[in-house]
């Protein structure tokens, strides 16, 4: 009786994280931004950690498409991330200096978002 109910808590837990994650990606394919990608990101992490740590519930097929997601995704958040802190804490005559790096971080973020998105489009993750 127990492990029913701690199953079904958990297969509840896993369905609810799955929800988020699929409402993210979803926006995210509609229109790739950052932040849009901000939220994929966050959704797979905590899909997937929450997949590990109720690893005797889930398959592993589940847990390694989400950490091939997240693995995905890294490169393009990582340059949007450093495009933004970078523009922050340069003065205009700095910027000018650095803007071969920004631009280099630009296109990264662009091409890792366009990356995301393709396999993103074909990619859904189902409850348990």
């Amino acid at each position: 009786m127990a492990d029913e109910r701690i199953r079904a808590w958990a297969d509840e837990l896993v369905a609810c994280a799955v929800r988020r994650f699929e409402r993210a990606r979803r926006r995210f394919v509609r229109n790739a931004t950052d932040d849009h990608l901000h939220d994929v990101r966050t959704a797979a992490r905590r899909l997937h950690s929450l997949l590990e740590d109720l690893a005797d519930v889930v398959t592993l097929e589940q847990r390694k498409r989400l950490h091939k997601i997240v693995e995905a995704s890294a490169v393009a958040r990582d340059a949007a991330v450093l495009r933004v802190r970078l523009r922050r804490v340069l003065d205009e005559h700095e910027r000018n200096d650095a803007r071969p790096l920004l631009r280099r971080f630009r296109e990264d973020a662009r091409s890792g978002m366009g990356d995301v998105r393709k396999r993103l489009r074909n990619v859904h993750v189902s409850g348990p």
